[in-house]
């Protein structure tokens, strides 16, 4: 214990000396990625809650039935928060769809109403979307299209069902007034039709919202890659010196515990440089997490608190990947080939839920996922005891396979 102890506070003499210069890597490395990713959920935030689908109407909509219409899903349906049709001439529709500026175009024949009122059906309304517009988007318009088609025909068949009934029953004077009602009662129903269900948003991993979840997955990301912040800490190693440091008594299982905790001190001070300006901006709510709205940087002392047995996970993990590595470059290379990859599969990029099954399999089973899983469940209250057992067992995993390194190393003389 003597020997871990005494050799722990050289190296953390070393990783003292180091630390100015990595607090002013971390801190400009975190700036633009902050800013990066301030933006994009600023950007996603505002694509989310004001972008609507603009479909431009050409032809003839003068008609009182018609007009009416398009007047009441502009100023009563629910559709207006989604979609807004702007009438124009067919030329300027043309030009506007070409620019993008257009969703889609829909050209009302002349004659619709006619065929409608007539019970003919055989005018037909043309929505016409751009090619690189194929997707979800046209898939759901062309569901409202079918919507509307149908909800056309039925209430016109019901109308003329009340009105063939009343006249074959002698009731003719009361025909204006019940298909009066009758079309009132249509047109309540389509316009309450949102009372017909309850939309549920689950979020991002066990309901995070877009921006806690990105705020996590920052994090995370920044512990993931700090190994190449800090790799000065592993240059001038030598086969040498760890040969002399065993002769005097520290072992293999010695040297890589006292190396391994001065690392952490390094890695912790680090994420402490970065954790300062980000509870400053939380209490002037920059960040807009809708979590932890209103109360300060209060609920991100307890998510640092969440991060502590990750840390002690990802920490070993770099260690064990500098030590496998022969020399310093092949060291960063492997840091960043295996970060990059396991924070992709991981969500920490996008989120995993879009992946393929196999994807989010292969993610989950990966010391990031276990990482992000174990930080996720804690954020959202559902923190469960396998995940935090999978990250320690991952840190134990690591740290077994650095001291296996180390001894291959002392072996070799």
């Amino acid at each position: 214990m003597t020997n871990v102890s005494g050799y722990f506070f050289a190296q953390l003499k070393r990783a003292l000396k180091l630390a100015p210069a990595q607090f002013l890597a971390d801190f400009l490395i975190c700036v633009c990625a902050g800013v990066l990713v301030y933006l994009l959920v600023a950007q996603g935030a505002a694509e989310a809650g004001g972008t609507k689908y603009r479909i431009g109407m050409v032809g003839d909509l003068s008609d009182s039935y018609l007009g009416f219409g398009i007047a009441a899903l502009q100023e009563m349906d629910d559709s207006r928060f989604m979609i807004e049709l702007v009438g124009m001439p067919e030329e300027e529709a043309e030009d506007a769809l070409a620019r993008g500026e257009l969703y889609a175009v829909m050209r009302v024949p002349d004659d619709l109403m006619e065929a409608v009122v007539s019970g003919e059906n055989d005018s037909l309304i043309t929505y016409t979307a751009a090619e690189g517009q194929r997707g979800l988007g046209t898939m759901v318009m062309g569901e409202i299209t079918e919507i509307a088609s149908t909800l056309v025909t039925s209430s016109q068949s019901a109308i003329f069902a009340m009105q063939r009934v009343l006249l074959d029953r002698g009731r003719g004077e009361e025909l204006g007034r019940a298909t009066d009602r009758l079309n009132l009662s249509l047109i309540n129903l389509v316009l309450s039709r949102s009372g017909f269900g309850e939309v549920e948003i689950l979020g991002y991993a066990d309901g995070l919202s877009m921006e806690l979840y990105y705020f996590c997955s920052a994090f995370l990301l920044f512990l993931l890659l700090s190994g190449l912040l800090n790799c000065a800490f592993f240059v001038r190693r030598s086969t040498a010196l760890t040969q002399f440091l065993k002769a005097r008594g520290v072992g293999a299982s010695c040297q890589i515990a006292g190396e391994y905790l001065a690392y952490l001190c390094l890695v912790c001070m680090g994420l402490i440089s970065l954790s300062l300006p980000v509870a400053l901006l939380l209490e002037r709510g920059m960040f807009g997490i809708p979590e932890w709205e209103g109360m300060g940087a209060y609920p991100f002392w307890g998510f640092l608190r969440t991060l502590l047995p990750v840390i002690f996970m990802f920490a070993a993990l770099q260690f064990f990947l500098f030590e496998a590595a022969e020399g310093i470059v092949n060291g960063i290379l492997l840091q960043f080939l295996c970060g990059i990859g396991m924070g992709y599969l991981a969500g920490y990029f996008y989120p995993a839920a879009f992946f393929p099954e196999r994807m989010q399999t292969v993610g989950g089973i990966l010391p990031a996922g276990a990482a992000a899983r174990y930080v996720e469940e804690g954020l959202s209250g559902h923190a469960r005891a396998a995940s935090l057992v999978a990250v320690f067992a991952y840190f134990t995993l690591f740290f077994a396979l650095a001291v296996l390194a180390r001894k291959k190393r002392i072996g070799r003389e």
